[in-house]
């Protein structure tokens, strides 16, 4: 087949082609010829790619809608540009240099549905790393997802290839060098389709998340995918990448404290402790004063003047932002667990869903004793495991594309992590620990640059090899580590509940295979229940050895999932699994995320019951308020929840949830939770607000930003010594 024959040597019948071609009217290297040669392959390219995208798109979102035109316009647009390079050369280089293309158009678009059926997010550039690389070590759900997606992925693969196969067989494509004279036609078609796209992207519409802002101010990778499509996603992806925009000067409208009139009043409250019930006594035997402080959680941190002083525009802008940002405030809560150990935990695959009192009673237990959050949500992110736990561990949007997030922490300061914070008070050194490859995601790196002494697979745990492995086991190897320390401070990444979620392929679930027989469920909702009690076991196993060093009430448990339990679903649109497991069909934009937030003590005698609206990004900034640290809340992107400040989630496609108001940004919709009447301009201040906490998040990533507060505040930051003996023996196969 003359496409996979590279001789370059004609046949008879090739040669007498070339003959009458010569002799007609369109000479081989005419101006006809070439211009026609042009347009032939910038249709074949533009072609591929839009029926690329088609499949694609269907297969993701299950409808076209108006959005499909606008990859057209994009197909074209890139159609144009590749076709440069297959034109003007020898037809050898033409020929090869369109198969490239073709090829990698192909694998892009084969690796976007496998990525995307793997982890229920979107492919990213940016994965593309040695720590994402590993993802070979899902091999398992690679094949489960080929499998799976066997239909789509044949027509991403197979018809492209027979298509140009046949093109070339027909001569319809002869990869003929065009002229010098021709060359202005494809820069020609490019400008053409860049020229139209300003005036045709502006009517889709210029809110936060309409084609216009997503591909210029505030790039979103699932919106990006549904907007534009894959192959100009990614373009945007390298554009951003090779080309960062400079940061031009940004002025906010500092915040100011103003101290209240009447600061004795509103800063105490009467307590009765008459326990029979007599209020009216006015005796001061009967009740009491209790001062509360409610000063805000700020520091002595002047950012307007950080900002006037600092010459790197960069953080001069982050300085003048947080300087706008109102804090929150000091409350009944503060302090409550001063002097009291903590262990914070990011669970693999945690839902609500999971709880159950008969087969989970450890986590119906802690679910529904201590604080128990009523609306609290684990927003997905760009990314899974990592970026869930970044968010638990920093309060910051991950920003970034896979484990960079948390690569790029590590390396940083992190002066204002829970591990560095009870470091410094209480001159102890915090440890984390994982039960799989201690390297995984750059753990190694970010762990103790967060201020923990890390042990993982690999590096020092002693827990048979499974997959996944088993938490129980962490819990009983790691606990004598610490349990008999007057004060510490540790920090768990599960990995019982990953997926896949069967019998066979989840050694967790095998395990407890039996117990969840009774359940009225599909094997696949029994699978994950039966991981999940893995966990729930590991935490059974915690609290009595809390219980037996007789600690339990002086100790704080706090944990939530990682990221809702996608491995559940093959079909993102409908989430049959999940609605089986929660009872009725889930809602995708809201319910889907919501979860349980554990935050436990034994101290705590009757649940306090908190029904504002919260979510993973506010763990850190409660925790702080709640262990009565000095700590800074402008510098988080979440907030304390116990505070009287407004609940407020955000999505990551620019939904949010308030105390009054749910807004859908894919609909536009904004429903009322109450018959408040909302103050002017409410929606489009959140919306703004939360553009802002995003835009911030990634310069505080990427400019090592906490390094300038901790240096204005005089703060050291040391990171604990690590174990970096390796044995590789305890690695997963």
């Amino acid at each position: 087949m003359d496409f996979l024959d590279l001789d370059n040597n004609k046949t008879e019948e090739a040669e007498g082609v070339d003959t009458l071609i010569k002799e007609g009217d369109f000479g081989k290297n005419s101006f006809k010829q070439g211009v026609f040669n042009q347009l032939k392959m910038v249709l074949y390219f533009s072609g591929l790619i839009f029926y690329l995208e088609v499949v694609y798109h269907y297969w993701a979102f299950q409808s076209f809608g108006s959005f499909l035109w606008l990859k057209l316009l994009f197909s074209f647009m890139t159609g144009a540009l590749v076709s440069l390079f297959t034109v003007f050369f020898p037809k050898i280089l033409n020929k090869i240099f369109t198969g490239i293309f073709t090829a990698l158009f192909i694998i892009l678009s084969v690796v976007n549905i496998l990525y995307h059926s793997i982890f229920k997010v979107f492919f990213s550039i940016e994965f593309v790393d040695k720590n994402n690389a590993r993802v070979v070590q899902y091999y398992r759900e690679i094949i489960e997802g080929i499998k799976t997606n066997a239909l789509v992925l044949s027509l991403s693969f197979f018809v492209p290839v027979l298509v140009i196969i046949l093109l070339s067989v027909f001569k319809i494509l002869n990869y003929e060098r065009a002229s010098i004279k021709t060359i202005f036609v494809n820069p020609v078609l490019l400008f053409i389709f860049i020229a139209s796209s300003f005036f045709i992207v502006p009517l889709y519409g210029d809110d936060m998340t309409d084609p216009a802002n997503v591909l210029s101010y505030d790039f979103n990778l699932d919106l990006s995918f549904e907007e534009v499509g894959i192959f100009t996603t990614h373009q945007v992806e390298i554009r951003n990448l090779l080309f960062p925009k400079a940061e031009k000067a940004e002025e906010f409208e500092a915040w100011v404290y103003e101290e209240p009139e009447n600061a004795a009043d509103s800063d105490s409250e009467v307590t009765d402790i008459d326990e029979a019930g007599e209020s009216d006594n006015e005796t001061a035997e009967e009740s009491v004063i209790k001062e509360i402080d409610r000063s805000p959680n700020i520091l002595d941190i002047d950012f307007v003047r950080l900002a006037e002083e600092e010459p790197d525009q960069n953080i001069a802008n982050i300085h003048s932002y947080l300087s706008s940002v109102e804090p929150t405030f000091k409350n009944e809560y503060t302090g409550m667990f001063k002097g009291y150990n903590l262990i914070l935990l990011t669970c693999e695959g945690f839902s609500s869903i999971a709880v159950d009192e008969t087969h989970t009673p450890t986590l119906y237990k802690l679910t529904h004793e201590g604080f128990v959050f009523n609306n609290f949500y684990n927003p997905r992110t760009g990314g899974s495991t990592s970026d869930g736990e970044f968010v638990i561990n920093t309060s910051l949007h991950p920003t970034n594309g896979g484990a960079k997030n948390f690569k790029i922490v590590g390396q940083h300061n992190m002066a204002f992590s829970l591990g560095h914070y009870f470091n410094r008070e209480y001159d102890i050194t915090s440890r984390a620990y994982h039960d799989n490859d201690f390297q995984y995601y750059g753990r190694d790196i970010t762990y103790p640059g967060m201020g923990y002494y890390y042990t993982g697979v690999g590096n020092g745990m002693n827990i048979e090899k499974h997959w996944p492995e088993s938490d129980l086991q962490m819990m009983e190897d790691t606990l004598p580590d610490y349990i008999d320390d007057e004060v510490f401070n540790v920090y768990y990444m599960t990995v019982s509940g990953h997926m896949n979620y069967s019998f066979a392929g989840n050694w967790c679930s095998k395990i407890h295979k039996e117990e969840v027989q009774d359940l009225p469920y599909s094997d696949k909702c029994k699978a994950y229940v039966a991981c999940q009690m893995e966990l729930d076991r590991a935490l059974e196993y915690l609290l009595k050895e809390l219980e037996k060093k007789g600690i339990a009430d002086r100790t704080v448990i706090c944990f939530t999932g990682d990221h809702w339990p996608y491995g559940l679903d093959d079909d993102w649109n409908t989430y049959p699994y999940f609605s089986e497991l929660l009872g009725h069909q889930v809602d995708t934009t809201f319910e889907l995320y919501k979860s349980n937030l554990v935050l436990w003590c034994g101290s705590i005698k009757e649940p306090i019951v908190i029904d504002k609206p919260c979510c993973s990004l506010d763990i850190v900034p409660t925790l702080l308020n709640l262990f009565g640290f000095d700590y800074d809340s402008r510098l988080y992107m979440g907030r304390d929840i116990l505070s009287e400040s407004e609940g407020f989630v955000g999505m990551f496609d620019k939904s949010f949830i308030t105390d009054k108001v749910m807004y859908n940004s894919k609909t536009k919709e904004v429903i009322n939770l109450t018959d408040e009447e909302l103050p002017e301009d409410y929606v489009k201040n959140l919306k703004n607000m939360l553009a802002n906490k995003w835009k911030y998040s990634d310069r505080i990533i990427d400019y090592d930003y906490y390094k300038y507060v901790a240096e204005a505040l005089n703060i050291q930051v040391k990171e604990p010594k690590q174990n970096y003996i390796v044995d590789y023996s305890k690695f997963n196969p």
